[in-house]
């Protein structure tokens, strides 16, 4: 059976190490898990502090002298192989360095070791600090941590002021796409069960702007769609969810599984060349990247992404004709290998 993995990610001086101790110590007594720690430097301090807190039933490791995404990164499969051998976990955490791009790391998480690890939510933790500063929110490395989380933390929420915390409400509501979670929590307390949320169920926010559904910040996760809401032509393992009947601009929005790989060129012809679509925003799994585009009008915009959690795509046309844009799009899937 495949291990649930987590990542827990954030800025440095965010509350991580605190924050998987505290996950340790809400574990079911008995039960084996093994953390894998990132440190920075070659002295390694938070793998210290973990093994030295946690309860029975934990294993950790090391690995140390840069980031498991890029400097270090021919020592991962070493450290998680003999971390898996020797802890034979049912649970695996991974505590990602403050400065690294983790995005390169889930890719190899779910390349590499395909029916071993059952990677699922990865959590992000925010220093209000950090958020207050204008600077930070331009921070690649920051912004990618933020961008791959699929739960979203707000730490230390007794350092924060009540209008600090309303604003970072307002900015991770409007982030795109859209986070499984957004919670605030003090001292590094997660809920485990954060640990395994999914997106199975998870439905495209409408632009507030265009529909005028504003988001309720206090609202962790979004509904469901009942089944008629979704169209039956959409093949297995796609997900396609239309606006409203009588809703204009009429909308349609579409999730792919993370596995599903689009031809580049093929799917910004698309995209960029649709006469009737008046706005779209997506993120796709490429076959060297993960990128997010943006289209208002003609304009149309790529840049890369850290997001890993699906492909997925919204557009607004005039009197589009959604079967066959979705053949379109679906013509510009590339075959799976073998």
């Amino acid at each position: 059976m495949a291990i649930p993995t987590n990542l827990i990610t954030g800025f440095l001086g965010v509350g991580k190490t605190t924050a998987v101790i505290d996950l340790l110590k809400q574990k079911a007594p008995g039960s084996r898990w093994a953390v894998l720690v990132n440190e920075y430097g070659d002295v390694s301090i938070d793998g210290a502090m973990i093994e030295g807190s946690g309860p029975d039933g934990v294993t950790v490791r090391e690995v140390g002298g840069g980031c498991v995404c890029c400097a270090t990164a021919p020592m991962l499969p070493v450290a998680l192989h003999f971390l898996l051998l020797e802890a034979r976990p049912e649970r695996l955490v991974i505590e990602t360095s403050g400065l690294g791009h983790p995005a390169r790391l889930l890719d190899s998480l779910r390349n590499n070791y395909h029916g071993r690890l059952d990677v699922r939510a990865t959590l992000g933790l925010v220093d209000p600090a950090d958020f207050a500063r204008p600077d930070m929110r331009q921070n690649r490395v920051f912004l990618d941590q933020i961008h791959m989380a699929d739960v979203l933390v707000l730490n230390k929420l007794d350092t924060a002021t009540p209008d600090l915390v309303a604003d970072f409400q307002s900015w991770a509501n409007g982030l795109f796409p859209p986070k499984l979670l957004i919670a605030g929590t003090t001292h590094g307390r997660l809920d485990p069960a954060w640990l395994d949320l999914t997106s199975s169920d998870e439905r495209l926010p409408l632009y507030p702007d265009v529909h005028g559904h504003a988001a309720d910040p206090t609202t962790a996760r979004t509904a469901g769609p009942s089944p008629g809401e979704r169209l039956a032509a959409s093949p297995p393992g796609i997900r396609r969810y239309p606006s409203p009947p009588g809703v204009r601009p009429s909308c349609c929005g579409w999730v792919f599984g993370p596995a599903a790989v689009f031809d580049e060129d093929r799917l910004l012809a698309l995209l960029g060349g649709t006469p009737s679509v008046t706005r779209l925003k997506g993120v796709f799994h490429l076959p060297d990247e993960w990128a997010a585009v943006n289209r208002v009008g003609r304009a149309l915009s790529v840049t890369p992404t850290a997001y890993r959690r699906d492909s997925r795509l919204e557009v607004f046309a005039d009197e589009p004709d959604w079967d066959d844009f979705e053949q379109e799009l679906l013509g510009c899937l590339l075959a799976p290998p073998g």
